[in-house]
Order: structure tokens, then sequence, then C-alpha cells
């Protein structure tokens, strides 16, 4: 499993390599993100996505970059996580790179089985 480093109290940051085209990976992380409970794309590019989670409780508004890059034997996501507001998210931004991560997972087994 990858490795989420906590980049400061209310953040936390999270690289994982997948041994296919950056096209197809993003294809995999804009669909995953679709289907997250409030999770929404805020914006596509070339080489990654904008998108942001509001908490259920509250409402509050954490924002996720993703940054995918090509590497010698595929490509790998870098995932940001960061909390708008507060000091701290009682780990909510590990949970929610945890939670694309595995929606990733779960898209990219669900693709290969249908191809």
């Amino acid at each position: 499993m990858t490795e989420i480093e906590r980049t400061s109290p209310s953040s936390a940051r999270a690289t994982r390599k997948y041994p296919m085209p950056t096209s197809k990976l993003l294809d995999a992380l804009q669909c995953a993100i679709e289907k997250l409970p409030r999770w929404e794309v805020v914006s596509l590019t070339e080489g990654g996505i904008e998108a942001t989670r509001k908490t259920a409780l509250f409402r509050f508004t954490d924002d996720i970059t993703i940054r995918v890059e090509d590497i010698d034997d595929g490509s790998q996501a870098v995932i940001s996580s960061g909390s708008r507001i507060g000091k701290g998210d009682l780990g909510q931004n590990p949970r929610n790179i945890k939670a694309l991560l595995e929606a990733v997972e779960e898209e990219l087994s669900t693709d290969s089985q249908t191809t």
C-alpha cells in the first residue's frame, strides 16, 4: 500500500505508481472521483485534476490536487489533500487520499474485467 505522508496537521500527500499511460490513469481518477460521495471535479488539465470533498457533518471543504506524470514504466499520481480551514483535520486528509486510492483501484479492476 502507498504510504500517506502528513505534510502538516491539516494536509497529507501520497504518490502511487501505475503500469499504464497517463491518459488511462487520468480517466480512472476522474471516474473514481465522480463516484465518491461529496467529491467533485473542479477542473481537469492535461496533467492533473483539481477536486473538492465536503465533510459529511459540517460541510467543510477539502481541496484535492492530483498530478499525473510519465515515468519509465508507466505513470504516477501525486495526490495532495488539504483542509481549507482549521489547524488540524482529525485525520480526514489521509482518509481522503486512502478513499481515492481505493476507488481508483476499484475503477481499474472493473475496467480490466470489461476489456
